[in-house]
C-alpha cells in the first residue's frame, strides 16, 4: 500500500496553503515522508473580481513536487474547481455574503450549458481547463506521472459538480457529469496531449449512487472512495468499487470527528483484514493529517510491513522490486497504465 499525504492548496496563504510542512510534521513523528505527495490547484471558495476565473488556479506547487518526484515519490493533484456558471466563481449567499461558487448548486439546465458551444459558461470551463492543462503540462515535461483526481464526491450534493440533493437519483444530473467528465479527459487528452495522467473516478463512501455516475472504463484508470469515518472497518462501497475491475484507492481518509483521537495505525489494520485491495491511501491535511491525530502515534500507518514510503519506488533511475507486485495491479488492467525502465527520465505512456 502507497502511503500519502495532502499538501494543501497551492498559491493562498493561510493554514491551508500548500507546503513541505505536512511531510515535515508526519516525519517528525514516524521517521518516513509519504509515497504519494498531493497537492490541489484550485480554491473554489475563492472568487476574483476581475471575472478571470483561471486566475483562481494556481500550481506554484509544481516546483516542489518535481523534487518530491525526483527523490522518489508520487505525485497526485486534486481540483476545487472553481464555478463556470458564475463570472468570476463569484456568488451571494442568502447572507449577503461574497464568497466563491464551489459550493454553491447548479440546475441541470445550468449544467448543460458549461458543455454546450459558444455559451458563456463554456468560455469559462475551457479557461479553466486551460490554466489547470498548462501546470499538468509542466509536470509532464519535467517527467512526473501524475495521479489526476477530479471532480470528486460527485455524489454528494455539496460541490457544483455533483448531485442535485442528498441521496438524489437524478439521472439528468448523473448524465450531465458523465458527459462533463468525459470533456476533461477528451480536452486534456487529445487537445491539450497530456499522456502522463492516471485518472481516478472517487465518490464519497457516505453517500449512495457511488457508481451511477462512473464514465466508463475507457475514462478511468483508478477507481477510489473519499473516506472520513472514525472507524475505518466501517467503510461502505468497497465492493461495489471494486466491482469496476479497476486498481482502489482510498483517494482522500481521515477523520469524522476532528478531536486528535484518530488512529491511523487502525486505517492499516482495517486494509490488512477488510480491504486488501487497497492500492494507496491519502490522508487529508489539517485536523484530518497523521500529525494532528497524535494521541495514538501514526507511527504503525508509515512503518508497517504493507506500507511502502518515499524512496521505495524507485532507487533513481528503475523501480525497486518491493512495488512491483503493487504496480503490476495497474499493468494488468485494459485501460492500464505501463512505465518505462527508466521512471524518471521518461514520460510513463497511460495506454
Amino acid at each position: 500500500v502507497l502511503s500519502g499525504a495532502f499538501g494543501g492548496y497551492s498559491g493562498i496563504s493561510g493554514p491551508d496553503a500548500y507546503g513541505e510542512s505536512e511531510s515535515d510534521n508526519i516525519f517528525a513523528w514516524t521517521q518516513q515522508r509519504a509515497a504519494i505527495y498531493a497537492c490541489d490547484y484550485a480554491r473554489g471558495w475563492d472568487y476574483t473580481n476581475a471575472g478571470n476565473e483561471a486566475e483562481l488556479i494556481n500550481y506554484d506547487c509544481n516546483a516542489s513536487l518535481i523534487r518530491h518526484w525526483q527523490l522518489g515519490g508520487l505525485v497526485q493533484i486534486s481540483n476545487h474547481l472553481p464555478n463556470p456558471v458564475f463570472e468570476g466563481n463569484k456568488i451571494v449567499d442568502a447572507d449577503n455574503v461574497v464568497k466563491g461558487g464551489l459550493k454553491k448548486a447548479i440546475n441541470n439546465t445550468q449544467y448543460s450549458r458549461i458543455l454546450t458551444a459558444n455559451t458563456d459558461e463554456r468560455k469559462r470551463w475551457l479557461a479553466i481547463l486551460d490554466k489547470v492543462a498548462a501546470g499538468l503540462k509542466n509536470l509532464r515535461d519535467n517527467g512526473v506521472i501524475v495521479i489526476y483526481r477530479p471532480l470528486h464526491e460527485m455524489n454528494g450534493s455539496w460541490f457544483w459538480w455533483g448531485a442535485t440533493g442528498y441521496n438524489t437519483n437524478d439521472m439528468v444530473r448523473m448524465a450531465n457529469y458523465k458527459a462533463l467528465y468525459k470533456d476533461m479527459y477528451n480536452y486534456f487528452t487529445y487537445t491539450k496531449g497530456l499522456n502522463n495522467l492516471i485518472w481516478v473516478y472517487s465518490p464519497d463512501q457516505s453517500v449512495e449512487y457511488k457508481t451511477n455516475y462512473y464514465p466508463g472504463a475507457s475514462y478511468v484508470d483508478i477507481v477510489g472512495l473519499d473516506s472520513y469515518i472514525d472507524n475505518p472497518e466501517d467503510m461502505t462501497g468497497y465492493a461495489e468499487m471494486i466491482g469496476l475491475n479497476k486498481p482502489f484507492a482510498l483517494a482522500e481518509v481521515g477523520p469524522y470527528t476532528i478531536n486528535g483521537l484518530y488512529d491511523y495505525t487502525k486505517l492499516l489494520d482495517a486494509i490488512r483484514t477488510k480491504f486488501p485491495k487497497v492500492t494507496y491511501f491519502i490522508p487529508w491535511n489539517a485536523g484530518w493529517s497523521p500529525a494532528k491525530n497524535t494521541y495514538f502515534s501514526p507511527w504503525g500507518a508509515y512503518n508497517n510491513s504493507w506500507t511502502i514510503n518515499k524512496g521505495e519506488i524507485w532507487n533513481g533511475t528503475q523501480l525497486t522490486t518491493s512495488v512491483m507486485p503493487l504496480l503490476y495491479s495497474f499493468d494488468t488492467t485494459s485501460e492500464g497504465w505501463a512505465a518505462t525502465s527508466n521512471a524518471i527520465s521518461g514520460v510513463w505512456p497511460v495506454t
